[in-house]
């Protein structure tokens, strides 16, 4: 009979004053109502305001929790993906025991993943994205959406892997040999396994090669060995590759500048 009398009391006001009465007004019983039926139409963006006010009123009810889901929910469907991330990502600490958890946890990850640039950008929201991801599956690691994530990592891995790739390019580009040959060994290190590995093992010949070629006398035998230690890596990983005929005349003038140096 209440509900049967708030809900008849919910359409008098809407029906004189409508949405901007309710979200003024103090009759909070109202604002929820109204809330739910503006999100269950699908109107999210009305039903933020009202979901906000409920939950600062009592933010430890049931009310508060229903608001506090909702808000995240609504926010992650018109792709407010900062505010939803907030929402979302600290439903767990406001309501640890909630039914919701497990779903606000993983909503809460996708919405840091959207947040994650271009690969040619800085990489931190991918990082985040990575660990948020990773949290979850550690949370609930029998989850249903434990295969999503470990296929969306895989997509940000990618994308890392990217943009170190774009960095090593740059550095050979820029004749920058030195950090050329420090960035390329780095992302071989980092990424044993990986689709740019070729290119970039090639990028670390190339310019041990200049950087020896172009070395001052102090540091000339040391460059010497690690070039040529390069160039036979390569040359064992990749025999068949298309860059060994650049390479081709590498190993004579890295012999000749070593017996140089012993003179």
């Amino acid at each position: 009979m209440r509900s049967i009398i708030a809900v008849v009391v919910l359409f008098s006001l809407l029906s004189c004053k409508g949405y901007n009465y309710v979200l003024k007004s103090d009759d909070y019983n109202a604002k929820f109502e109204l809330a739910n039926k503006l999100y269950d139409d699908g109107k999210y963006e009305r039903c933020v305001a009202l979901y906000e006010q409920v939950y600062q009123r009592s933010s430890k009810s049931g009310q508060g929790e229903i608001s506090y889901y909702r808000l995240g929910k609504a926010c992650y469907a018109v792709e407010d993906w900062y505010l939803a991330s907030y929402y979302l990502g600290s439903f767990q600490t406001k309501f640890p025991y909630s039914q919701h958890v497990e779903e606000t946890m993983f909503l809460g990850a996708l919405c840091t993943v959207q947040n994650s640039p271009e690969a040619s950008l800085d990489q931190d929201e991918t990082e985040l994205a990575l660990n948020d991801l990773q949290l979850f599956i550690n949370r609930f690691p029998n989850s249903a959406r434990v295969d999503t994530c470990n296929q969306v990592m895989n997509q940000l891995r990618f994308k890392l892997q990217t943009k170190e790739a774009m960095n090593v390019r740059l550095y050979s580009k820029t004749e920058n040999y030195r950090a050329a040959t420090v960035t390329a060994a780095s992302f071989l290190e980092n990424f044993p396994v990986s689709e740019y590995r070729e290119e970039v093992s090639a990028i670390l010949v190339r310019n041990y090669y200049l950087l020896t070629v172009n070395s001052v006398e102090s540091k000339l035998e040391e460059r010497i060995e690690k070039s040529i230690e390069s160039y036979e890596n390569f040359i064992a990983e990749f025999p068949n590759s298309s860059y060994l005929r650049e390479f081709e005349g590498y190993p004579e003038k890295l012999q000749n500048l070593k017996n140089t140096s012993k003179n």
